[in-house]
């Protein structure tokens, strides 16, 4: 019995020593995947700024196009209007020209829309690679608990 002793305090002094070396493990495991998933989320939030910065560029640009197209339409059709000899303050011309106006007024509005849509799905997929990684972690701390709770069994 005497011999029984230190064997079994040898026995229960190794697998402490073992149950500590994966608790480190386990530590510096979630301690990596937070880091990875700190950088990969800086990474998408300046990957998503630089995106929006896209989208506002374009849609000044395009704006700035379409201004110019319709003050080339406006002219053109007073121009035409001016050759048929009709005076582009009449009811009929000025009806003609406001449409022009309607018309790009309607262009801009379904514009803004799809930019308004493209810059929530841009802001919904930072959100949804959050949650993601979220889940990542709580999935790897449970994991972790489970391994530790069969260490602690296995000791026992």
């Amino acid at each position: 019995m005497g011999s029984l002793v230190p064997v079994l305090a040898s026995t229960l002094l190794t697998q402490g020593v073992a149950f500590a070396a994966q608790e480190g493990q386990r530590r510096q495991g979630e301690k990596q995947l937070k880091q990875e998933q700190a950088l990969r989320e800086r990474q998408n939030a300046q990957s998503a700024a630089l995106e929006k910065e896209r989208l506002a560029l374009d849609t000044k640009n395009t704006e700035a196009e379409r201004k110019s197209a319709l003050k080339r339409a406006v002219s053109r059709q007073r121009a035409q209007f001016g050759a048929q000899g009709v005076g582009a303050s009449g009811g009929s011309s000025q009806a003609v020209l406001l449409g022009f106006f309607d018309e790009s007024e309607d262009e801009r509005e379904k514009r803004e829309a799809m930019d308004n849509i493209r810059s929530r799905a841009i802001d919904q997929g930072l959100s949804q690679q959050s949650a993601i990684n979220v889940l990542q972690r709580t999935q790897l701390a449970e994991k972790n608990r489970l391994r530790s709770l069969s260490t602690i069994t296995d000791l026992v």
